[in-house]
């Protein structure tokens, strides 16, 4: 076997450290839909910022976020403009992540706490 064969073979066998990273929801995952999950209102707007919470050794980010969305559309009239919407970004939390600037719709639950959050459950992911 030549060198240019064998190095070949190797790039082949090897993960490309180019590749894009994989999507939540593609991957296998311990999420766990809940029987019955339905969302309460859809929201539809883009991406424009972010709420994060700091973690106990005030260094890192819990896994729990909101991204905000512009909202332009909605199935409760009440809700428009900056709007949060909960979730986690963790996989086996059925977590779901938005890319800043792009137009989603999301259906969304509210929570205890009066909240709207979202997972990949109701997102159909």
């Amino acid at each position: 076997m030549t060198l240019f064969a064998l190095l070949l073979s190797m790039a082949l066998q090897s993960a490309d450290p180019y590749a894009p990273p994989p999507l939540l929801g593609q991957d296998e995952s311990d999420c766990a839909c809940p029987a019955g999950s339905e969302a309460d209102v859809t929201v539809s707007g883009y991406v424009i910022d972010a709420k994060v919470i700091l973690g106990a050794d005030r260094r890192s980010v819990e896994d729990r976020m909101a991204t905000i969305f512009d909202v332009a559309d909605s199935s409760d009239p009440d809700i428009s403009g900056r709007t949060a919407v909960w979730h986690t970004v963790d996989e086996d939390s059925c977590g779901v992540t938005f890319d800043y600037g792009k137009k989603y719709s999301v259906p969304a639950r509210y929570n205890d706490d009066g909240e709207l959050e979202t997972d990949s459950c109701l997102m159909g992911e």
